[in-house]
């Protein structure tokens, strides 16, 4: 064991969605788990204390936070970040994605080594393709027009974006990036996408029937949302808090679909298996 503590099991899981739960089964063939808030099978903790501080490993949810609540899907539970803080013990390690950086700061503090999935590039890509993926499902289910041949505004251009905007292009949309770098423009453009500034788009914004955002940060205010064809269809699949403004959304008639957690719902099996990966190798590969 690592550490001046001796810990009862090997993995803690802590909430989340169908990732986690898979995770929790694969782990519990040859390790030592208990679980909180995920699952029906293996030991449950009978209180988020014990559920903290019994196991070497903690494994938080994708993302691991909806504002100052951790990810836990089950409604009859709610634990804060802070209440994850106040039991951690030095020597532990915390898995989680998106995690947030003063939290993680003062975990360490207390001597605990703390790994957001969305930080290890390699993850980060392989979740892109999830993502990619399950957007495109979704717009298939509910978009009322063919792909082929439609104008797509992408509002960013990281890694969700890059994957994304190249399987439209795949089915044969018109791809437009807006981003605020220029470098992330020019890689755009040489890249075969019309491009745009993030700052401008309210100027064309109202030529595009699809907009998808990728972006976890307010871009999209009431100025864009005025300038928007009344028939467009808006794809939310940043986290929260979003990157289109919901409320004034609502308020002008405009259909935004919020898309969480789009690995877990199309892709769950794939997604656990290279978070096991990862996981492993942190931990020694023990399992």
């Amino acid at each position: 064991m690592w550490g001046v503590f001796i810990f009862a099991y090997q993995y803690s899981v802590i909430g989340g969605d169908r990732r986690q739960e898979i995770l929790l089964k694969e782990l519990r063939e040859k390790a030592s788990c208990i679980r909180f808030g995920v699952g029906t099978q293996g030991d449950k903790a009978v209180s988020l204390e014990l559920a903290v501080s019994l196991a070497e490993n903690l494994l938080l949810p994708i993302p691991m936070c909806k504002g100052n609540r951790i990810n836990i899907q089950q409604q009859d539970i709610v634990v804060t970040k802070e209440d994850v803080l106040k039991y951690l013990k030095k020597g532990q390690r915390v898995f989680a994605g998106c995690m947030d950086k003063v939290w993680s700061e003062r975990a360490k503090e207390k001597g605990v080594a703390c790994y957001d999935y969305m930080e290890e590039k390699s993850i980060a890509i392989y979740n892109s393709i999830a993502t990619a993926e399950g957007t495109i499902a979704e717009i298939l289910l509910s978009y009322p027009r063919n792909l082929h041949g439609i104008k797509v505004m992408v509002l960013g251009y990281g890694i969700c974006a890059k994957t994304l905007a190249a399987k439209l292009r795949g089915l044969s949309a018109k791809v437009c990036i807006a981003a605020r770098s220029e470098h992330a423009l020019m890689e755009a453009y040489a890249n075969g996408y019309c491009k745009i500034r993030l700052e401008k788009i309210s100027e064309v914004i109202g030529e595009y029937p699809l907009i998808i955002n990728t972006i976890p940060a307010r871009v999209v205010t009431r100025k864009e949302l005025e300038s928007v064809d009344k028939e467009v269809e808006i794809y939310e699949i940043a986290s929260f808090p979003y990157g289109v403004d919901i409320d004034t959304a609502n308020e002008l008639g405009i259909t935004v679909r919020i898309c969480p957690s789009l690995p877990a719902k199309y892709a769950p099996i794939s997604s656990a298996e290279i978070l096991k990966q990862y996981i492993l190798e942190k931990t020694g590969g023990n399992v």
